[in-house]
C-alpha cells in the first residue's frame, strides 16, 4: 500500500513538471514571437534612407590657373556668427593708386540635385588681378553645414589662392525639393570689394 502511495506521488509530481514545462515552452515561443515582430518593427520605422555620398567637385573648368600664391598663412573658415560681414561698402581708389583687385573664380557654383546626406568638396580659386599684395584676414561661412578652408592669406598681383569648401547637407534637416544657397565670405583689403563671395546652390532631392 506505501509503495502504490508513492508511486502515485511520483506520477502526479511528474504530470505537474509536464504541465510546468509545457507552459514554460509556449512562453518562450511567445517571447520569441514578440521579440521578432520587435525587431522587425524597428527595421521598417528606422531611416532607410541611403547612404551619404561623398562628391568631389573640384574641377571648376579654368583652363589656365594663375600661378599658386606661396605667401601668408591658411585659413579655416566655419560659421561664425560674430564674424559674418555687415553692410560693408566698398569704395573705388584712383586709378593711378596700386591696389589689390580681388576676384573668385566660380563666383557660384550650382551643384544640381543632391541627396539628404550627400557631403560635396568644391573647389574655387580666389585671383588678384591688381597690382598691390591682398590680403585675406577673415573667412566665414553662412551655415554650419559649410566650412572652408583657404590656402594662402597673402596673394601678389597675377596669383590666386585656393578655397576648399566643405558642404554637408545632413548636416541638418532640409526638405525635399528645397533649394539651399550658402555663401563664403572672404574679408580683404580690395577697397572695391572689401568682402567677396563664393555661393554653392543645390536643390535637395
Amino acid at each position: 500500500m506505501a509503495r502504490q502511495d508513492k508511486q502515485r506521488r511520483q506520477l502526479r509530481t511528474r504530470g505537474t513538471g509536464g504541465r510546468s514545462n509545457s507552459r514554460l515552452g509556449k512562453l518562450l515561443m511567445f517571447a520569441g514571437v514578440l521579440v521578432a515582430a520587435l525587431g522587425a518593427g524597428f527595421y521598417f520605422v528606422q531611416d532607410r534612407s541611403p547612404e551619404p555620398r561623398v562628391i568631389d567637385a573640384s574641377d571648376i573648368g579654368i583652363a589656365s590657373l594663375p600661378p599658386l600664391s606661396t605667401q601668408g598663412k591658411s585659413i579655416r573658415g566655419w560659421h561664425d556668427m560674430a564674424n559674418i560681414p555687415q553692410n560693408v561698402r566698398g569704395y573705388p581708389l584712383s586709378k593711378d593708386a596700386p591696389q589689390p583687385d580681388v576676384a573668385v573664380e566660380p563666383a557660384n557654383r550650382y551643384l544640381g540635385a543632391l541627396g539628404r546626406k550627400d557631403v560635396v568638396n568644391l573647389k574655387y580659386v580666389v585671383v588678384n588681378t591688381g597690382n598691390k599684395d591682398l590680403v585675406i584676414d577673415n573667412v566665414v561661412t553662412s551655415c554650419g553645414c559649410t566650412t572652408a578652408d583657404l590656402s594662402h592669406s597673402i596673394i601678389p598681383p597675377g596669383h590666386r589662392a585656393d578655397l576648399a569648401v566643405r558642404f554637408d547637407a545632413g548636416y541638418h534637416k532640409v526638405e525635399l525639393g528645397e533649394q539651399v544657397v550658402r555663401v563664403v565670405w572672404l574679408t580683404t583689403n580690395d577697397p572695391d570689394t572689401p568682402v567677396a563671395e563664393a555661393r554653392l546652390t543645390a536643390t535637395i532631392r
